[in-house]
């Protein structure tokens, strides 16, 4: 699995946000789309209640690959960019954006499922953190390449963005065969009457699992609202399109550096304690954010959004950590669809409403 998550790691790294918010900026979409796109990666979960029906009694690894193959394959759409403007362009690139994330959750959704099946319980922190590892390993260099590609003048516009993304396409079918490889006899299980709501009403009645998810919800809106500080480098602080992923390489970094602590603490010390106190820095980060202006020196803002997303990142592979503990085995798929679906619609209000304040007022002061 590690193999497979160095491929996704350049795959997404090509694929996501990153680039998709250079391209949405380049076509001049507004804040509200700027907001959507923070918060696509988790609104895809709202079709997560039906994948337990539609792949019932399949083979989790099989689905997983294809639907891996999938969120490649959609991404051949943003070609079309290359034909239209304005705000068709910006609807083309919301839609192929959309999709995408709609297959990558139906994979993440299985991928929870996936790690629990490999790893124990004293282990589970070891391995959640590895994995992460591999991912953000893989994703810093070609993001490091990225933002020398984008340096240079002749790659730095549109035929550049584009050329990436097809390269990430490209390495995406290798992050599916890898995937394929996975020994696995777990099969996808639906429950006839086993609805979202019924699940979710079952897991609020238990305070177990009631102070879980509701900490992994809030991680989920604290991590799309911060996501808007990608756009707001290009826009705000007029930084270059290699500057803005050169930031993105810093949010790596932190997000391996969490990993790390994750490792080393999450399985002695427990998840409990390591969330509190995480909470507590990123609050402060968060105030600084509020503070600091844009005609301060642009390192700064590297420095700040390294140390906020390093605790973001934690909070949120610890608040993962704890829910995988109390996940059921019976019928994991769908736990994690309903724990997904409700992440949905949070991150759908919540990037909305943030790109709705960033319209209304000074960005760098409502985020």
């Amino acid at each position: 699995m590690y193999r497979q998550e160095l491929y996704n790691g350049v795959a997404y790294s090509l694929l996501g946000d990153t680039i998709v918010y250079l391209l949405a900026i380049y076509f001049g979409a507004g804040n509200i789309a700027l907001g959507y796109i923070s918060s696509a990666s988790y609104i895809a979960g709202i079709i997560l209640p039906f994948v337990p029906q539609m792949f019932h009694g399949r083979n989790q690894i099989k689905v997983q690959s294809l639907v891996w193959v999938l969120r490649g394959v959609v991404c051949l759409g943003y070609l079309g960019l290359y034909a239209v403007s304005g705000d068709l362009a910006v609807l083309l690139l919301l839609v192929v954006y959309t999709l995408f994330n709609v297959f990558r959750m139906i994979g993440i959704a299985l991928n929870d499922s996936t790690l629990k099946n490999i790893s124990s319980v004293s282990n589970r922190g070891k391995v959640v953190a590895n994995v992460n590892a591999a991912y953000q390993s893989s994703s810093i260099v070609v993001r490091c390449l990225t933002a020398l590609v984008l340096g240079v003048q002749r790659f730095g516009g549109l035929a550049g963005l584009i050329g990436l993304q097809m390269v990430g396409v490209f390495v995406n079918f290798f992050a599916s065969r890898e995937m394929s490889l996975i020994p696995s006899r777990s099969t996808i299980v639906f429950k006839k009457g086993r609805t979202v709501m019924v699940l979710f009403k079952e897991a609020m009645a238990q305070q177990m699992f009631r102070r879980r998810l509701i900490l992994r919800w809030l991680s989920t809106a604290v991590a799309v609202i911060f996501g808007l500080t990608t756009p707001f480098l290009r826009i705000e602080l007029g930084l270059s399109n290699s500057l803005v992923v050169v930031y993105s390489v810093v949010l790596g970094v932190s997000v391996m550096a969490a990993s790390y602590v994750s490792k080393q603490f999450s399985d002695r010390l427990g998840s409990r304690p390591l969330v509190f106190f995480s909470s507590l820095f990123s609050l402060f980060f968060f105030m600084a954010w509020v503070l600091i202006t844009k005609n301060v020196n642009p390192i700064w803002f590297f420095v700040l959004g390294f140390f906020t997303n390093f605790f973001v990142a934690l909070i949120s592979l610890l608040t993962f950590r704890l829910v995988a503990q109390v996940m059921p085995d019976d019928e994991t798929v769908a736990f994690n669809s309903m724990v997904n679906f409700v992440i949905a619609i949070i991150a759908f209000f919540v990037g909305i409403f943030s790109g709705f304040l960033a319209d209304k007022g000074e960005i760098a002061r409502n985020l």
